[in-house]
């Protein structure tokens, strides 16, 4: 049996197969037959590994998972090199037993002992074909593979990780379409960094137990009317992060969390990053995500055991919808965030018409350079202001208008906005006569002052209130 060091130093040089002759002839026959105990050897120093109930080859820090067929399709390709027949027909016919039937080799196959590389919290990785690069507040700076023990120290990452592409270090993501995109489908400089660290802070895989949340992602008339708008390009941003990285997506249309057991069944452990909830509908019940976006998560598959995921290592979870989520106390408004995007895209006015192609399919490496740098500033945004909210302006209106009347809206912004100065609440309620349908004072100016009340919030108003002689007058001023 040859001698090997378990969990060895992953060289430059591992792509090439290590010999290790995992076979002999009958001194008498002259027959080939395979030696069980030399052929794990083979596997193990070139590579191969039992981490999380499967096998990976690991070459140079970078994991690559096998199945028990590609673990023997790999060996088939060694023996051919040998250029013996009679060999060749004896693994067909052994190696098949002993990797595919029997699996007693690849189940003791050594453990690795290295640790699967993450985000921590004031940096993150991200892996292109050419290069690496290190995200920070700072920016992000570019490395060459031949660095990545290094900096890695001694862990490895997963080969999912590394995005098959290049990317080209000067490319401005100011310039990029998807850049351009968002800012058409934000309202200015506060929403757009809204948005900017919210993707960063669904592209950073570091898990903070005190900041952890789900992200809600909508548009403002959905939000404003609670009924479906849709076509904002809420499957764009869902497209821009499955490109960076490994995404799991689940229609959320009739889901029922309490009772689907088997819902997180697609999602690899350690290896999936994201998972989405697609298009919940209105009653969606977001208090049953509670202990997955606070604590372990617990992955059901049928006829498997179940898998428990640690925090640090469970996905993050995006919902994107049409409706709104309703805020039932702190521990909802804790648990999540809105990625609220504009109506400038919408059904009749498609990224595709605007831009002239269609995103990822028909970009080329330079516009899908330019869309990384951006993806990399996202991160860098987040590490930099954290998740930040944004309190739309044309949602809040929206929302009181429903709320309320647009037409009272009006009034009080042209007639009754003087801040210090008391109006009659009689004289308000008075010019809403085709507003509220009813005869009754008393009524119109119950349902009037309880309008004015939701418009002074709105304003940020505080009211004074003075009874005399059954006269209600009212004054406005700065909180």
């Amino acid at each position: 049996m040859t001698n090997h060091t378990k969990n060895p130093s992953i060289s430059n040089n591992g792509a090439d197969v290590k010999d290790i002759k995992f076979w002999a002839y009958n001194s008498k026959t002259k027959k080939p037959t395979l030696l069980a105990a030399e052929f794990q050897d083979f596997l193990e120093v070139n590579g191969f590994y039992k981490y999380n109930n499967s096998i990976f080859k690991v070459n140079n820090n970078i994991a690559t998972p096998y199945t028990p067929i590609e673990i023997f399709t790999f060996c088939l390709n060694y023996i051919k090199k040998q250029k013996n027949t009679a060999l060749r027909s004896t693994y067909l016919t052994q190696g098949d037993t002993l990797l595919l039937k029997n699996k007693g080799i690849l189940a003791s196959l050594q453990s690795l002992e290295l640790s699967p590389a993450k985000d921590s919290k004031n940096e993150s990785y991200q892996f292109f074909k050419n290069v690496f690069c290190i995200v920070t507040k700072e920016g992000y700076k570019p490395y060459q593979y031949v660095r990545l023990d290094e900096v890695l120290k001694g862990r490895f990452i997963f080969k999912s990780r590394i995005i098959d592409n290049c990317f080209n270090i000067n490319a401005d993501y100011k310039e990029s379409q998807f850049f351009e995109f968002l800012k058409l489908s934000t309202n200015g400089h506060d929403h757009l960094l809204n948005v900017l660290c919210t993707i960063g802070y669904l592209l950073h895989d570091y898990k903070n137990p005190s900041n952890a949340k789900a992200i809600v992602a909508s548009d403002i008339d959905s939000q404003a009317t609670d009924t479906a708008q849709g076509r904002s390009g809420k499957g764009i941003i869902v497209q821009a992060l499955t490109v960076m990285q490994e995404t799991t997506e689940l229609n959320g249309k009739n889901l029922d969390l309490s009772k689907d057991k088997f819902v997180y069944q697609n999602i690899i452990p350690l290896i999936t990053k994201l998972f989405v909830l697609q298009d919940v509908q209105k009653g969606f019940d977001f208090e049953a995500l509670f202990p997955v976006i606070t604590d372990k998560m617990i992955i059901e598959c049928k006829h498997k055991p179940k898998e428990i995921v640690d925090f640090k290592y469970s996905p993050k979870i995006l919902i994107t919808t049409n409706y709104t989520i309703p805020d039932n106390g702190g521990s909802f408004t804790d648990r999540k965030h809105l990625l609220l995007l504009n109506n400038h895209f919408n059904s009749n006015n498609k990224p595709e018409n605007h831009f002239g192609n269609l995103f990822f399919l028909e970009w080329d490496e330079n516009e899908y350079s330019r869309f990384y740098a951006l993806m990399m500033h996202c991160i860098q945004m987040f590490l930099k202001h954290g998740l930040v909210k944004y309190n739309s302006p044309e949602l809040q209106l929206q929302k009181l208008e429903n709320e309320t009347n647009k037409h009272f809206v009006e009034i009080m912004e042209t007639e009754f906005n003087m801040l210090n100065s008391y109006y009659n609440l009689k004289d308000i309620a008075a010019q809403m006569s085709a507003e509220i349908n009813s005869t009754d004072e008393s009524v119109k100016s119950r349902i009037t002052s309880k309008w004015i009340e939701s418009w002074a919030s709105f304003k940020g108003y505080g009211i004074d209130k003075r009874t005399s002689g059954g006269i209600v007058k009212l004054c406005f001023s700065t909180k």
